[in-house]
């Protein structure tokens, strides 16, 4: 069978196909120039978009945090918000403050750093490497009110329903009395002292808390008092102290701790009781404003009617 010769292509044809590759080329490289520009223009609102998210969690884990009173700490922040975006913790931080002042009506507070005194020998070193690196500051977090103080009434400032309200202000109730007897004792009591004081308040039976011991382990977790243990070598019992923790510092202002004091005394609260206040808390002193004093209770106590009165006992008298 005679072999037939192959058809040659024109040459025109040929030619065409020449000039269509480098025009395919063109394209595809102009089509990757557009979809890289769309991906780096995605990653660019993504970057905003994760910005916001993380200011997002970051709110919700301070809000967590301080409803268990757990301490909100930077490397907390690190791992369980920003995770691979450590480097954008101040724009977020920054940001959450912003939503909790605007929505909330909070803010977080760094606590003081602790004294030295108070520090276990493992935290005594972890504080001396920390000053060695130039770090002053607890890194550490709660949050506060930022309502001005009219608004700061059990009426507006609920206590938290959970467990019950009765039990969350019973608990704010004693830890409140506690520091406060701890910071009237010069900010430190021996355990012997604080355990009359508790006995002395029925505490044990009286309130719907954990029990004495277990009531102050919890106090020391939420860093509101501070235990230091001074070992005997002797082989006697170690002698326990007790003082004022950071968080207390930051909720429990000297203000506060006179009026639970005045609270206390109710009608047995006097002059003499006021300047023992003024001495030991250092706090101003309660001068009548326009002849008007005010009391704890909310009455209102004329000293220019009661001068006048005197006067006129004074003078029925003669």
């Amino acid at each position: 069978m005679p072999t037939l010769p192959r058809r040659r292509r024109p040459a025109d044809e040929e030619v065409d196909d020449q000039d269509d590759r480098p025009t395919q080329r063109r394209r595809r490289a102009g089509d990757e120039d557009s979809e890289g520009a769309s991906e780096e223009a995605g990653g660019a609102e993504g970057d905003g978009s994760i910005e916001t998210q993380l200011i997002k969690k970051l709110v919700r884990y301070a809000l967590a945090c301080e409803y268990s009173r757990t301490p909100i700490r930077r490397e907390g922040i690190r791992d369980k918000v920003l995770g691979a975006h450590g480097r954008s913790f101040r724009h977020v931080f920054d940001g959450a403050q912003k939503q909790l002042r605007a929505v909330f009506g909070m803010e977080m507070v760094e606590l003081p750093v602790r004294d030295k005194t108070t520090l276990s020998v493992e935290e005594q070193r972890k504080a001396a490497k920390s000053q060695s690196k130039g770090s002053s500051s607890s890194n550490t977090y709660i949050l506060v009110t930022t309502l001005p103080e009219d608004y700061r009434t059990a009426a507006i400032v609920a206590p938290s329903r959970i467990p019950t309200a009765e039990k969350e202000a019973a608990y704010v109730g004693l830890y409140s009395m506690i520091v406060t007897i701890i910071q009237l004792n010069r900010g430190e009591l021996s355990d012997p002292k604080l355990k009359r004081y508790l006995q002395r308040l029925n505490a044990e039976t009286n309130t719907p808390v954990e029990k004495t011991d277990l009531l102050l382990q919890r106090l020391i977790r939420q860093n509101y008092i501070v235990k230091t243990v001074e070992r005997n070598a002797q082989g006697d019992d170690d002698a326990i102290t007790w003082r004022v923790g950071p968080r207390a510092k930051q909720e429990l202002t000297d203000e506060a701790m006179a009026s639970i004091v005045r609270d206390v005394y109710g009608e047995a609260y006097d002059q003499e009781l006021e300047a023992k206040l003024q001495a030991s808390l250092k706090i101003r002193e309660r001068k009548p404003v326009n002849g008007i004093i005010e009391t704890d209770q909310g009455e209102d106590v004329d000293a220019d009617a009661d001068a006048d009165e005197n006067e006129d006992d004074a003078e029925e008298e003669d």
